[in-house]
């Protein structure tokens, strides 16, 4: 890893090498990576780089943190699943809308867990990532990030590890169209308060709110992809 990153989005490069190192590199089940020091002398980038790029690896099921050993590889993610949804997602733009119906599925359910499992530190990053999108409104780069930031961190707050798996590869498709609803402001301002409502509910450990929050939030993604579509 002699060549070191350097152009913007550094969490992206250095969470694709460290993929890659993962994948293509001696390692095997339960190996422990090097430790952050060392990586980010190899990366060329700072702990907090390496660290985001960690986080992702882990919701990618490519690795897991384990208190007391750092990192260490697991091979667990699905980049077929990914792979096949994204031909369907080119071939067929309407794959968007399944896509939605699985989220509706897989994070309402999410949302009802968090509200009995999230800790303090949990809803503390959340309401930061919220907060980001809130600042971030009229940058629809950096609205969506922290947009996947916080579903990412609510799926964590579950403390199932199967649901980061499954929300993964889903995530990475939705990214593109995040970008055009973000880009709207009026659309923009309507998910950070959707994601308030959630948030108040999992906070109150209120399940049935929170699931009830995040089924509006999700229906009024839905009109929106929908009008974007011309439907």
């Amino acid at each position: 890893m002699a060549q070191e990153i350097r152009r913007v989005k550094l969490r992206d490069q250095a969470t694709e090498r460290l993929a890659e190192m993962v994948l293509s590199g001696p390692y095997s089940e339960g190996d422990r990576l090097p430790p952050e020091r060392k990586l980010v002398e190899e990366l060329g980038v700072s702990r907090t780089v390496v660290r985001e790029a960690l986080n992702s690896l882990e919701s990618r099921g490519l690795i897991r943190i384990e208190h007391g050993r750092g990192a260490v590889v697991s091979k667990g993610g699905f980049p077929a699943v990914r792979d096949t949804l994204e031909f369907h997602l080119r071939s067929r733009p309407e794959t968007m809308l399944d896509l939605l119906e699985v989220r509706r599925a897989l994070e309402i359910e999410v949302a009802g867990l968090a509200a009995q499992r999230a800790e303090a530190k949990d809803i503390e990053a959340m309401r930061n990532a919220n907060e980001r999108m809130r600042e971030k409104i009229d940058a629809p780069e950096g609205y969506v990030d922290a947009d996947t930031e916080f579903h990412t961190l609510l799926a964590r707050s579950t403390k199932n590890h199967t649901f980061l798996l499954m929300n993964e590869p889903i995530t990475d498709l939705l990214l593109e169209s995040r970008k055009i609803t973000g880009s709207l402001p009026e659309n923009a301002r309507r998910a950070v308060k959707g994601h308030e409502a959630i948030l108040d509910r999992v906070e109150a450990r209120d399940v049935a709110g929170a699931r009830l929050a995040m089924t509006e939030h999700l229906l009024n993604t839905q009109k929106d992809v929908e009008r974007l579509m011309g439907r």
